[in-house]
């Protein structure tokens, strides 16, 4: 069976005036490019291109787009030097789609070990069209005859993620954060003004102090003066 020559993107606005969709709640990889045995989420360890990779590939993308070749190419490479073995090797992604009633609908694809491509439905073998018909349903639409573009792959995978849900949650949060930050900087500022009032004040204080102490000893000083001034007429007169 043949994939579509692909991009991906995805239909915001399925059904009138919009209306909730699903979203990918689990991938499960076997034996794709770098992914080894079996995995789930898959692991983080494996590169994030791959990723994006094994997610494409079992929308039905063509290898050619997933820098391969041809199929086979996707299949995790095996160093045993068993050729036999590895034309016998087989690699699959199966995407989990929990659809708004939480009903879940499993779409995998399959590297065969002649090279080709089987697709299923729920454990079902169907055909490329009936496949791509059922995403196309969910509206998620693989164009033929265009080039995959990651712009249109992180629309997608915000779509049936369920990550664009969040997304005006996210911006109410930023904008929250920004007054937060805004108002901190003006708290922050006005403490300082203070602290810088209250230095400057306790500077004039302490130069009040030494002002009057001044004052103070210049004061003793002058009475001193006058005694001595009043002592010496007197021993003048005597």
């Amino acid at each position: 069976m043949a994939a579509a020559d692909g991009h991906i993107s995805a239909n915001r606005n399925r059904g009138r005036g919009g209306g909730s969709v699903g979203r990918i709640h689990r991938l499960e990889v076997e034996n794709f490019k770098s992914y080894k045995g079996t995995q789930t989420g898959p692991s983080p360890s494996a590169a994030k291109s791959n990723l994006l990779d094994a997610i494409s590939f079992v929308l039905g993308v063509r290898s050619a787009h997933l820098r391969g070749a041809r199929l086979k190419d996707l299949i995790y490479a095996l160093d045993d030097g068993d050729k036999e073995a590895a034309e016998r090797r087989r690699a699959s992604v199966r995407l989990v789609y929990r659809q708004p009633d939480q009903e879940e609908l499993h779409f995998t694809r399959t590297i065969t070990g002649a090279g080709g491509s089987e697709y299923r439905i729920d454990g079902r073998l169907v055909t490329w069209e009936d496949y791509n018909a059922k995403l196309r349903s969910l509206g998620i639409i693989v164009k033929a005859r265009n080039f995959l573009v990651f712009q249109e792959l992180t629309a997608l995978l915000e779509q049936i993620s369920g990550s664009d849900e969040l997304k005006r949650e996210y911006d109410e949060l930023e904008e929250q954060k920004a007054r937060a930050e805004e108002k901190s900087a003006l708290i922050y500022h006005e403490k300082r003004t203070i602290v810088m009032d209250r230095k400057q004040k306790k500077g004039q204080k302490v130069e009040v102090e030494n002002y009057i102490r001044l004052q103070q000893d210049l004061k003793l000083l002058k009475t001193q003066h006058y005694l001595w001034q009043l002592y010496t007429i007197e021993m003048d007169i005597e």
